[in-house]
């Protein structure tokens, strides 16, 4: 899985899943890809998607 795959896989789950904790956001995409990460990782994976999105006009 490239990271792009993965954090489109992460943002579909954290869409589905508004308010989950970072920790078991990762846990879901273990479940679904056999990717590890962590609840840091995952974090700041959503915070830098998110910021990128409001910042284009």
């Amino acid at each position: 899985m490239d990271p792009v795959e993965l954090q489109q896989q992460l943002m579909r789950l954290a869409q589905a899943h508004p308010g989950e904790h970072p920790n078991t956001l990762a846990l879901r995409l273990q479940v679904e890809t056999g990717k590890v990460i962590t609840g840091r990782h995952a974090k700041r994976i959503l915070l830098r998607l998110v910021t990128t999105r409001l910042s284009v006009p």
